[in-house]
């Protein structure tokens, strides 16, 4: 099993039992903190291991995800009207951001550069266009039900993460 794998593993774990402590009244965290933790605690470890056995993939996703829980931290101790609209938004620049740093490392790969430009642009058009013609309703009621199903989620994840393993 790798590091990333375990990490993860132990990730989805730790968030899911968290979540259901919280949902039973046992634990007082809301659920930004909860996913902040999480996310964080996996994509910093996924950082360093990412670098050191030059896997790019995990390493994009480890920074995004960084941000995402970042944003979710922001969320927790600050009051922000429309939050998924921001998270959307922030998800989208972040993996701009993400594909800028890749060009920036191979500047042969302009494929980057445009996938950068497309995903901050469209992160700006999320605020201010998307907004307008009513996606963000829709998005709301998905995340409302994966709201209800997301300790679950996490648990199984978590465990299936470990049954999987190599030994």
């Amino acid at each position: 099993m790798s590091k990333s794998n375990r990490i993860l593993g132990i990730s989805f774990l730790i968030a899911g039992a968290l979540a259901l402590l919280r949902y039973l009244g046992i634990v007082s965290i809301s659920n930004n903190q909860l996913y902040g933790t999480a996310i964080i605690f996996y994509s910093v470890p996924t950082v360093y291991f990412s670098l050191e056995s030059g896997r790019r993939e995990k390493l994009v996703l480890a920074t995004i995800l960084f941000c995402v829980g970042i944003l979710f931290f922001v969320k927790a101790y600050f009051e922000i009207l429309e939050t998924r609209g921001i998270v959307f938004a922030s998800i989208l620049f972040a993996g701009g951001a993400a594909f800028m740093l890749l060009f920036i490392e191979n500047i042969k790969e302009k494929i980057f550069f445009f996938a950068a430009l497309l995903m901050i642009l469209l992160s700006y058009l999320s605020v201010t266009f998307f907004k307008k013609i009513g996606l963000f309703e829709a998005v709301n009621q998905i995340g409302d039900l994966f709201e209800i199903f997301w300790p679950a989620i996490l648990l199984i994840l978590g465990i299936t993460i470990f049954i999987n393993r190599k030994r």
